[in-house]
């Protein structure tokens, strides 16, 4: 069941398919992606973007008399997300008819091969909201009807510019800030009309055009005067007699161009002159005659609007260094040894498997493809603070790319005996495209290998390149970041309800067994902080 989570308005109270009605957005399974949030639009559900994480997330559906508006955030800023008390729109669907809807939230599963955990819902709330009451809602440029006459003022955002170049018209408003979501709707008198949506405009001879046709479509940069085509296709095309939803997603680097919900183009994009410009408006081809209306851009990020107050979202990191080791100094394994920073001893705390300080900066999973790791392996050090740790360390997985059969396994451990403790490692294989943060639970004596609970990071995590592994941990709450990007919130009491609070008496490095064992993994700056 790769469609796991719908929440949005839909036309029953249960709907068969929430893909294939109402006002919605659906959560995808993407594999080694992680997730795919889609809303929506017509009959199409508009890829937003894929490699969403497991994280708190908030969604906004705003309905309108046709259709609705759709907004997505997260506690802190997460790949594709906006960062609470913000949030950034997402998509716009203006063809929904429904009279009837019913605000729901339905999951179908979250987890693979036996994998298994609750979507958790924190709070639901519907209501009327002053700054969705207007027909553009958060829109800071837009306009009912399009005319492109020279000085016609926009309904938001000013006067509308008209130029003409090579026989070229093109009409633009400037709402004064990078635009986020570019919307029109678009219906051609002739099947000869070439007419496209403009956005990162500077001035004539800088900006970006999504040029189309009932031939098919291309993404056009200006820049200095001239045209340089991004990406082209035929398999999309405009309709004579057809109403058109044209959109732009621009975000964070990301470009992305729909027609009717499917999208014809996606790309991470580099920086460019007019990367921050802040014109949007319409272009179309000497001898054509589109009509445009209902055009609006909305900035990259709104205010979230509250009904009513939501909790507090945990949030917390370390501001006090107590540990650090970059494993500097003689070679030796690691047992014994004292840390640079806070003078810690480190203790082989479960396992038989060795962890080695190797002399030149690094500490060294004891390990190869012929003997790996022998099983679950902890190093831990002394921890006073039972109620949180912020952990940090370097990690390299060994070898240098698929087909070695390298595996990884390593990451951090929060110890309160043998009876209780977390730890948070890498799960890198060949057998599975991409790579996964996995967080494996002992509590009480008791240990579910399928109550873990993981994350897929794609090429976050590769062979032979470090990356930074960071979790904050208060005995419950748990945050994962890697190379300081959100890949992972939950809680433990999301597997266990009923279970206290994890004691944390030690803390360190986890070496685990998860479908195979780890081949030679290397540590190097370690820190723990409070």
């Amino acid at each position: 069941m790769d469609e796991n989570l719908a929440v949005g308005w839909f036309p029953s109270e249960a709907p068969i398919n929430p893909m294939e009605e109402g006002c919605g957005f659906v959560v995808h399974a993407a594999e080694g992606e992680n997730g795919e949030l889609s809303a929506r639009v017509g009959k199409q559900c508009l890829s937003a973007f894929r490699r969403l994480k497991n994280v708190h997330v908030y969604y906004v559906v705003a309905l309108r008399e046709q259709g609705a508006v759709y907004y997505a955030a997260a506690d802190q800023k997460a790949h594709g997300l906006a960062a609470f008390p913000m949030m950034r729109p997402i998509a716009i669907d203006p063809f929904n008819k429904d009279e009837k809807l019913f605000a729901g939230v339905h999951q179908s599963a979250l987890g693979q091969i036996g994998f298994r955990v609750d979507t958790r819902v924190q709070a639901v709330q519907v209501g009327r909201i002053p700054e969705f009451s207007t027909m553009f809602g958060t829109a800071h440029a837009a306009d009912a009807l399009v005319e492109g006459w020279p000085g016609q003022i926009a309904a938001i955002g000013g006067r509308w510019h008209f130029s003409q170049d090579a026989g070229d018209n093109l009409s633009v408003v400037d709402p004064g800030r990078p635009s986020g979501l570019i919307h029109g709707l678009l219906a051609i008198g002739a099947i000869s009309d070439v007419c496209g949506l403009v956005c990162r405009f500077r001035d004539n001879d800088n900006f970006w055009v999504l040029k189309l046709s009932t031939l098919g479509w291309t993404l056009v940069r200006k820049q200095s005067g001239k045209e340089i085509t991004i990406a082209t296709g035929t398999e999309h095309a405009l309709r004579k007699c057809s109403i058109h939803s044209v959109q732009i997603l621009d975000w964070n680097g990301q470009v992305s161009c729909f027609l009717d919900g499917v999208r014809l183009f996606e790309a991470s994009v580099n920086a460019d002159s007019v990367e921050n410009a802040t014109g949007v408006g319409i272009w179309k081809s000497f001898d054509s005659e589109p009509r445009w209306h209902n055009f609006e851009a909305h900035p990259c990020e709104v205010p979230i609007p509250l009904m009513a107050p939501l909790e507090a979202p945990w949030n917390r990191l370390g501001a006090s260094l107590s540990y650090a080791d970059g494993f500097a100094g003689i070679a030796g394994e690691l047992d014994r040894r004292t840390s640079e920073l806070g003078d810690g001893q480190w203790a082989r705390t479960l396992g038989t498997g060795v962890i080695d300080v190797d002399g030149l900066g690094s500490a060294r999973v004891r390990a190869s493809v012929d003997r790996p790791n022998p099983g679950r392996t902890f190093y831990s050090l002394p921890w006073d603070l039972p109620g949180f740790a912020d952990l940090e360390v370097t990690i390299e997985p060994p070898g240098e790319r698929r087909g070695q059969d390298q595996r990884s396994r390593a990451g951090l451990l929060f110890w309160q005996d043998s009876d209780n403790y977390v730890c948070v490692t890498t799960w890198l294989d060949d057998v599975h495209q991409g790579a996964s943060i996995s967080v494996f639970i002992k509590r009480l004596g008791f240990e579910e290998l399928y109550d873990a609970v993981w994350t897929n990071v794609a090429d976050k995590v590769v062979w032979g390149k470090r990356f930074r592994m960071r979790v904050a941990f208060d005995g419950n709450r748990f945050a994962i970041l890697i190379d300081d990007e959100l890949v992972m919130q939950r809680s433990l009491t999301d597997i266990y309800p009923d279970d206290p609070a994890l004691q944390i008496l030690r803390v360190g490095l986890a070496v685990n067994w998860e479908w195979g064992d780890d081949t030679g993994s290397v540590f190097t700056s370690f820190k723990a902080r409070r």
